[in-house]
């Protein structure tokens, strides 16, 4: 069995290029009437807002809140006394177009292999149903995938084992889960028992000429993870998550790779 997070291994959402964009601009119109703000400074200030009301509720440990966006962006909204609302769901399905979204290389191609091998593959990620679905859809992606596993669905979130463990099904002899993020998606599989194979794309020097299994315990590979880890969102939410713990199993360029890891994977327990 494999699962996968979406965002920056399997594809490219439009939160950034097309919803956020266009939520901002609203709210902040207010803050244009209001204070004389330039309506890209406004912008900005609400796309802060937005940010930090995020990380206040992964603080205070309301972790599937924390990617609730209709609810954030209707609390920031309040906050600065826009009547602007939104249906973010909505909002998601009208920019999954080839200008907002996309999917990364080899992304159909091996999706396409792995289920030709009788694979299970499940999706894992802290994205809402309604906000992933619609571009999984749009990429056509969605239909390799038997499970999508999201926060709202179980009621926690990565890197917590318990929405792992929920796309378990029998005694699966292998179970890899690839992701780009070293707390949520390296971290969090390892303490649920799951094999990390993290995502890096911009690999250099020796490191790329390497087998996804040889490079996680290369000497650059610390350096890689303390990067990481510091520029994860909000580390301070998961205080028991520590960078020495956070090592991948395997590391991967891209999903190309992503074959000789399972085959890989497949010998050590035949």
């Amino acid at each position: 069995m494999i699962t996968f997070d979406l965002d920056g291994v399997l594809q490219v959402n439009p939160f950034r290029r097309g919803v956020f964009p266009e939520v901002c601009g609203k709210i902040g119109e207010t803050l244009v009437e209001e204070s004389g703000q330039e309506p890209r400074t406004a912008s900005k200030r609400v796309m802060k807002m937005i940010r930090e009301e995020s990380r206040r509720r992964l603080l205070a440990g309301a972790y599937v809140d924390a990617y609730d966006w209709d609810d954030i962006i209707l609390t920031v909204a309040k906050a600065v006394e826009s009547p602007a609302r939104f249906d973010i769901e909505q909002s998601v399905i009208k920019y999954c177009t080839p200008e907002y979204i996309s999917s990364y290389p080899y992304a159909a191609s091996t999706l396409a292999e792995l289920s030709s091998r009788g694979i299970r593959l499940a999706v894992v990620t802290n994205g809402f149903y309604k906000y992933q679905n619609p571009v999984m859809t749009g990429l056509g992606l969605r239909h390799f995938f038997d499970d999508f596993i999201t926060p709202e669905m179980i009621g926690t979130v990565k890197p917590y084992a318990a929405i792992y463990q929920a796309a378990v099904k029998g005694e699966p002899s292998v179970c890899l889960h690839v992701g780009d993020t070293i707390i949520h998606d390296v971290w969090g599989a390892d303490q649920a028992g799951f094999e990390p194979v993290w995502v890096v794309r911009d690999l250099a020097g020796d490191l790329a000429d390497l087998k996804p299994w040889e490079r996680p315990t290369r000497p650059e590979v610390e350096v890689l993870m303390r990067k990481a880890f510091d520029s994860d969102s909000c580390p301070e939410a998961y205080p028991e998550a520590r960078v020495e713990d956070c090592r991948a199993a395997y590391i991967i360029k891209d999903l190309s790779e992503l074959l000789a890891v399972v085959e890989y994977a497949q010998r050590k327990v035949a």
